[in-house]
């Protein structure tokens, strides 16, 4: 056991007493004994040290030790409560350790504290412990002339030359090896280019469109539906405004907004807001919404992409300025102002 804790109860018990018991005068109202409980004890072993106090009833005893015993470590205390054990006796057992020399040796005193019933402290010791320690060699060694030796040196490994060169071919081979796998992993690492993303507008009618046809509300998933609208609505606005809008709440995105729009886009973001208010209640409260309802969050959405959508520039020196400009990535949905324009062109060629 760790001596930490008992040693400190230990010298708490008898702290209060240390002083008096020099005293002239006074009487120790118990004695102790101490004796080893196996021996001889071998050089490097653990053994205990029995100690018995005989006080008067009622009263408390506990001995009183540090770290070490004179040469012998103190590793353990642990009080005993044998059977049939007389009222005034107590018992502990020591455990030591024996870091010693092989001989005759002497386990110094132990102090032992005393508190009677009425709460008066006393300290006794116990009288020296002799103890004998012998080595741990064989019997015989001592007649064949053994001691105790430093441990062996290092073996001496004669390698004959061509188990040399052989280790130094696999050394090699191992090294190009190691190469190799190091250039085939930094050519393989590269990164591929980034694509350039589309234009915020096309990339959310597009979404919408792959949203309209997935057929969520068809099937009665209204939340799904909800939190897909949201996330486009969101992505959207965050890339026509360049503000942050990934694992942000709705009213976080609607602050910074409201920051960066434009006077003329402050009524298109309650269209904004209408959406992604009602897409939280869908996903965050029991509420059921209609598929009407949620109908009409997609309509709106398709409003504040026509509201927030950036003018269209042509160039003024290349008569197929304005075609590229109005030219969309494959799989976009066309934007309505493009459609109208397109639809007046062909009914002015008729």
């Amino acid at each position: 056991m760790r001596l930490a804790p008992f040693l400190t109860a230990l010298c708490c018990l008898a702290a209060p007493f240390a002083a008096g018991a020099g005293q002239p005068g006074s009487e120790p109202a118990a004695g102790a004994i101490a004796e080893v409980v196996s021996e001889p004890v071998e050089v490097g072993d653990v053994f205990e040290l029995e100690i018995v106090v005989e006080h008067a009833e009622g009263a408390e005893a506990a001995p009183v030790v540090e770290e070490s015993l004179g040469d012998f470590r103190v590793l353990g205390a642990v009080p005993l409560e044998p059977d049939g054990a007389p009222a005034g006796e107590s018992r502990f057992l020591l455990r030591l350790g024996a870091f010693v020399l092989p001989g005759d040796h002497e386990i110094p005193p132990v102090p032992v504290g005393v508190r009677a019933a009425n709460g008066e402290l006393s300290l006794i010791e116990t009288p020296p412990s002799p103890v004998r320690v012998v080595s741990s060699l064989p019997p015989d060694s001592e007649a064949a002339g053994g001691d105790i030796h430093d441990i062996r040196g290092p073996f001496e490994l004669n390698v004959p030359p061509r188990w040399g060169a052989i280790g130094l071919l696999a050394l090699g081979v191992l090294v190009l090896l190691a190469a190799a796998w190091w250039l085939w992993r930094r050519r393989t690492g590269r990164e591929a280019p980034a694509l350039p993303l589309p234009p915020p507008a096309a990339e959310a009618e597009a979404a919408l469109a792959r949203l309209a046809r997935a057929g969520l509300l068809e099937r009665g998933d209204v939340v799904g539906y909800y939190e897909r609208l949201a996330g486009i609505m969101k992505r959207y606005a965050g890339r026509r405004f360049e503000t942050a809008w990934s694992e942000r709440t709705t009213g976080e995105v609607l602050r910074d907004l409201r920051r960066r729009a434009a006077p003329e886009h402050r009524e298109a973001l309650t269209l904004l807001a209408s959406i992604l208010g009602e897409a939280d209640l869908a996903k965050f409260s029991e509420r059921a919404f209609r598929p009407d309802a949620a109908q009409s969050r997609f309509r709106e959405a398709g409003m504040f992409l026509d509201r927030t959508r950036p003018p269209l520039t042509a160039e003024p020196d290349s008569g197929d300025a304005r075609e590229e400009e109005l030219a969309l990535p494959s799989g976009a949905a066309v934007p309505p102002a493009v459609m109208s324009d397109e639809t007046s062109r062909e009914g002015r060629a008729r």
